[in-house]
């Protein structure tokens, strides 16, 4: 029992951290949600062309892992270009590019459901493309896109635990570095591995809880 008070001890210290893991998160979704619209107006293009950049944006950015881009971003890209970036915008930098790819894959979906002849409809009353898209069509999506985008904001919140390798004190870098201390591995990992679980079942409760709410008023 004495190994759990030394972790129930730097709980606290923990929990702090916690704070980087869901900054980087959130930032990170946001960031997403920006770029995989662009990314998908890429795979929307008539140009054969720009579908193929769009296209082959999304596979290159979904073969590797999230810990190959951290590393590859903050150790690889700053010694390419001498940008001494600091470890939080690299993990931002990192997750965004690989989360866009995923996004833009939700949008992609979303976009197929919609019914066709809406454009038509628009085309008729005189709207142009942009209007189309800014008032008609990307609401719809959104509304629809609101659950998966949610359970893309858990992904890339269970990613971000790796960001500890560059540095970021977030709750994983703290639970290691007491565990090399204390030497209590088993104890300090098992309870970064109980906070994630409570922290993804809320968030699973809550995309249901949406999914069911939107559902119904559609």
């Amino acid at each position: 029992m004495n190994s759990w008070y030394v972790v129930l001890n730097h709980l606290p210290d923990m929990l702090y951290g916690l704070r980087y893991t869901f900054l980087i998160a959130i930032v990170s979704l946001a960031l997403s949600m920006i770029f995989g619209g662009l990314v998908v107006s890429l795979l929307r293009s008539k140009s054969a062309a720009i579908r193929a950049v769009g296209f082959l944006y999304i596979q290159v950015f979904r073969s590797l892992s999230p810990y190959v881009y951290v590393l590859l971003v903050y150790f690889a890209l700053a010694g390419a270009t001498g940008w001494k970036m600091d470890p939080i915008t690299a993990a931002i930098i990192s997750l965004t590019l690989l989360n866009t790819a995923y996004v833009a894959e939700i949008y992609r979906s979303v976009l197929l459901t919609i019914d066709g002849g809406q454009w038509e409809a628009a085309a008729a009353m005189g709207l142009s493309p942009w209007k189309t898209n800014s008032i008609i069509i990307w609401p719809q999506a959104l509304r629809t896109a609101i659950p998966l985008l949610l359970n893309q904001f858990i992904v890339i919140l269970k990613d971000s635990a790796i960001v500890g390798v560059i540095g970021v004190k977030d709750i994983l870098y703290v639970a290691n570095a007491q565990a090399s201390i204390t030497y209590k591995q088993f104890e300090y990992l098992t309870a970064v591995g109980v906070i994630f679980i409570l922290i993804v079942f809320v968030l699973s409760r809550l995309s249901m809880s949406l999914e069911r709410r939107l559902a119904w008023k559609h």
